[in-house]
């Protein structure tokens, strides 16, 4: 079995980067970030023998981490609703370069997309991952991936964010 898992363990440091950054888009806080993401890995460690080596490994850790933030998410609803209430303190900030504020932009407008299309377009744009995979990471038909992706792609490009909320894990309507 050892040949099994040694390629999750030895593969697993270098996945570290991506999963984090992946916990960062999903949590918007680099603590609880860091905590999903050692407790992936955790989970990853007790179920390796679950991972196929005919698959993606970086998907299925990014999938385990997602269930892990849904899983909190859950369990801290009303604690995040009252956290998004709260409004961003106003204070003096410091002289920033253009790009600072291009990126400052980006990530407030990617905040205000609704979660499966921020995610589908992270997984897909900022991660690398192939529609499949991210489908699979997500649990959605690849066709609703490539849904969210473009309607978060066109509504970034519009400088807007839609107001309704994405539809459930079924298929996309038009």
């Amino acid at each position: 079995m050892a040949n099994h898992t040694d390629p999750i363990r030895s593969r697993l440091a270098g996945l570290l980067p991506d999963l984090r950054a992946f916990a960062r888009f999903l949590a918007r806080d680099a603590a609880l970030a860091d905590d999903l993401v050692q407790e992936a890995v955790l989970r990853a460690l007790r179920a390796e023998s679950q991972w196929d080596p005919e698959t993606s490994l970086r998907a299925w850790l990014f999938r385990i981490l997602r269930n892990a933030f849904l899983e909190q998410v859950r369990r801290h609803g009303t604690e995040r609703r009252a956290l998004a209430r709260m409004p961003a303190p106003d204070g003096p900030q410091p002289a920033a370069q253009e790009a600072q504020h291009a990126v400052s932009d980006l990530a407030r407008a990617l905040e205000l997309l609704p979660l499966p299309q921020r995610e589908a377009l992270i997984l897909v744009g900022a991660h690398g991952l192939s529609h499949e995979e991210a489908a699979a990471v997500c649990n959605v038909p690849i066709g609703t991936v490539k849904a969210r992706v473009a309607r978060a792609r066109a509504a970034l490009a519009r400088g807007m964010v839609p107001v309704e909320q994405e539809e459930g894990a079924g298929h996309a309507s038009a």
